[in-house]
């Protein structure tokens, strides 16, 4: 096979990783339509899971495990700012760049976007919920890492930061792919201007040395772009599933009464979409080597 068509393969699904992960990096950014049902991860701190008396929403836990009316506990409004103590939300989503909390009826507010915004589901909660909830709150959690928010802030924003970086490895990777297949001629120091203006980084200034002239060198430096990038999508996804994972075990809890604590932890779309893009960046490698072997000019 030709090392343009193993190229062109690999350029496939290095796009499709791409636009995998513009939509994993979206979530959360605001409440809107569009993105509010794209999160890493989901905090269920619902009053009740259905209608009615329910024995395993957080609402009932908590009225079970500390014999208190959890009257005033909750906030209706979808306006209200998060952090200001009047009351928690029903469903709290974090994405890599904010966090949201909801309403049953999908109204909700976010935080200020930041990079790489830390997942602290204890923080958010206590951020939210009134004072006199407060120390009871913290009391009826049992020891666990959700409580650590040093755990859960270190662990999602080292996960995010890889994600991230590895779409900086994305676009050298097509970089070097893109000026190996049109260097040598004019259309191919146009390539490079034109990476120049919109990539001001180390990628645009080696692509300035290396896009030139057909070389297999660009293949090669492409695949391990691919290589580099399926490898820190691995561990960026791979810390935000441990942290779920371990936070998700207060589903298990139970309190007075026989009845659960009622928070329950899951994973969202966008982990999925990383798993996914994560797939699809491993199987650009091996074309990506492929046409550095067999590539003639």
């Amino acid at each position: 096979m030709r090392g343009e068509h193993c190229v062109a393969g690999a350029t496939i699904l290095s796009v499709i990783s791409v636009i995998l992960l513009i939509f994993a990096h979206i979530g959360q950014v605001s409440s809107g339509a569009l993105v509010k049902s794209i999160y890493m991860a989901e905090v269920n701190v619902a009053a009740m899971l259905m209608v009615g008396f329910d024995p395993f929403s957080y609402g009932n836990g908590f009225q079970g495990g500390t014999n208190t009316s959890a009257s005033g506990m909750y906030d209706t409004s979808t306006t209200d700012l998060m952090g200001t103590f009047k009351g928690l939300r029903q469903y709290y989503r974090f994405g890599m760049y904010n966090a949201c909390g909801y309403q049953k009826d999908g109204g909700g507010i976010c935080n200020s976007s930041a990079f790489a915004y830390p997942m602290e589901p204890l923080g958010a909660m206590i951020g939210d919920v009134p004072a006199k909830f407060r120390k009871q709150t913290v009391d009826i959690i049992p020891t666990s890492t959700f409580k650590d928010n040093s755990y859960n802030h270190g662990m999602t924003r080292a996960g995010t930061g890889l994600i991230f970086v590895s779409a900086v490895s994305f676009i050298d990777e097509a970089i070097f792919w893109g000026l190996g297949m049109v260097g040598g001629g004019g259309t191919g120091w146009g390539s490079v201007n034109v990476v120049n203006n919109r990539v001001g980084s180390c990628g645009a200034a080696l692509a300035l040395i290396f896009g030139v002239i057909k070389l297999r060198l660009t293949f090669f430096i492409a695949s391990i772009c691919a290589s580099v990038g399926a490898f820190l999508l691995m561990l960026g996804a791979a810390l935000w599933t441990a942290v779920i994972a371990k936070d998700a075990w207060l589903q298990n809890v139970k309190v007075q009464h026989g009845y659960k604590l009622g928070i329950y932890v899951t994973a969202g779309p966008s982990l999925y979409l990383v798993w996914v893009a994560f797939a699809f960046t491993s199987l650009s490698c091996l074309p990506y080597v492929i046409a550095c072997c067999t590539y003639r000019k």
